[in-house]
């Protein structure tokens, strides 16, 4: 358990100092780097993981609830997953030309999700964002991409969000506010005959915002426009891919995608990605020149193999929704009664909270720090993750954590302290 003193110990400042001689910092990996929550706010450096747990560096055990940003699904260190990428790593990793365990893990995705024909394998959620771009401008001869404000499509500087700065980019992308059926309207209007593809998420999940849902008049707003201009729709479901249901994020919010984008769980932790599409754009994909040395690698490919079947077999995606609940539940009331009113939003196993009437959401922040002070990960900017690791147990001990956090943050009735002698 973490003691009081701090965050980082000794061995996790002395890797700072080390970091900051040969990183550049800055908005260089942004939000995994543990200042993106604050100073000290949490623990630097991860050293191990098991489960829903993860050890620093100096070797404190926290409860964890960012899942690595997304790709801890079923558990860090799962044993079947990881069982799997072991007898695949007693082989070559990557050699010439294709693999059988790339066909295989093509044809499990294909057969997975419905509507889709094809598949291409890759490492990153960001590089197959971008791929399915490309596919949409080669498939129509367009140019323009229509997205939504603030949403997160990887690193590409066309379609990073610009926090910070994304560096320079060719002017394609076209964002309208989230929710906003009128204004995609308006957009669809003045751009006719230039929109090659609209690219959204399932979810607006803002940074230090409350999460919004996808609204229906929304969603049909998007289907007018993808038939009137022939549109390719992209789904980009690299974050919510998993957890928002089964067979896709589509299914959750009733439309289907063109393209499907995955990443993020899809392998546990392992790295690999992968582009869907439907036979109407294959001819699209073939045009397009996408490789690298290690979009190969045998193991990770059969890690997320093992990754799908044990999500299934093992009922993940309820386990995940069932933990969420609790989760939610145990936190407002435990808000309730130390005196704190609370936003909490979006799906059981990814949400978000906020503190009302939080000004530089300075009580958010006091919140993680005091948790995790003793023993729980919740990121104060960020969204946060459930994995199907997270037990009853779990949860309830993270919840007698999190009270006792909450206890230690001022609320909005807390008195104002008395002011220093004159």
């Amino acid at each position: 358990m973490v003691t009081p003193s701090g965050i980082d110990g000794s061995e996790g400042r002395a890797l700072w100092a080390r970091a900051d001689r040969v990183l550049p910092g800055g908005g260089i990996y942004l939000s995994r780097s543990a200042r993106f929550a604050g100073e000290g706010v949490l623990p630097g450096f991860i050293a191990d993981a098991r489960g829903c747990r993860v050890t620093d560096a100096d070797g404190r055990s926290y409860l964890d609830f960012v899942c690595a940003n997304g790709p801890n699904l079923l558990g860090y260190g799962h044993p079947g997953v990881e069982q799997a990428f072991l007898a695949q790593a007693s082989k070559p990793a990557s050699t010439n030309f294709f693999s059988p365990v790339l066909i295989e893990l093509a044809e499990a995705l294909v057969d997975r999700y419905d509507g889709f024909d094809w598949g291409v394998v890759a490492k990153t959620g960001s590089e197959v964002v971008t791929l399915a771009c490309r596919v949409a401008r080669q498939e129509t001869g367009r140019s323009l991409i229509l997205a939504f404000e603030s949403a997160y499509h990887g690193s590409d500087a066309e379609l990073a969000p610009g926090l910070p700065s994304p560096g320079p980019a060719d002017g394609r992308v076209l964002r309208v506010p989230w929710n906003d059926a009128a204004a995609l309207e308006r957009a669809s209007n003045e751009q006719e005959g230039e929109i090659a593809g609209i690219l959204l998420n399932a979810l607006d999940q803002t940074p230090l915002r409350p999460t919004r849902f996808a609204a229906p008049e929304f969603v049909a707003a998007i289907e007018a426009v993808r038939r009137r201009s022939d549109a390719v729709l992209i789904l980009d479901d690299v974050r919510q891919g998993f957890r928002m249901h089964p067979e896709g994020s589509h299914r959750a919010l009733g439309f289907q995608p063109d393209l499907l984008c995955l990443g993020k769980g899809l392998a546990n932790g392992h790295s690999v990605s992968a582009l869907l599409g439907h036979d109407g754009l294959r001819e699209g994909a073939r045009g397009i020149v996408f490789t690298s040395s290690l979009h190969f690698e045998q193991p990770p490919m059969r890690a997320s193999l093992a990754t799908l079947k044990a999500y299934d077999e093992e009922g993940a995606f309820q386990a995940m929704t069932r933990a969420g609940r609790r989760l939610e539940a145990g936190l407002r009331k435990a808000a309730e009664e130390t005196g704190h009113v609370i936003d909490y939003s979006g799906p059981p196993t990814m949400p978000s909270l906020l503190f009302e009437n939080d000004p530089g959401h300075t009580r958010l922040v006091t919140f993680a720090r005091e948790a995790a002070r003793r023993g729980a990960i919740f990121h104060p900017v960020l969204n946060w993750f459930l994995s199907a690791a997270h037990d009853d147990a779990a949860i309830d001990e993270s919840l007698e954590i999190a009270r006792a956090a909450l206890e230690a943050t001022p609320s909005l009735s807390t008195p104002p302290p008395e002011p220093p002698p004159s």
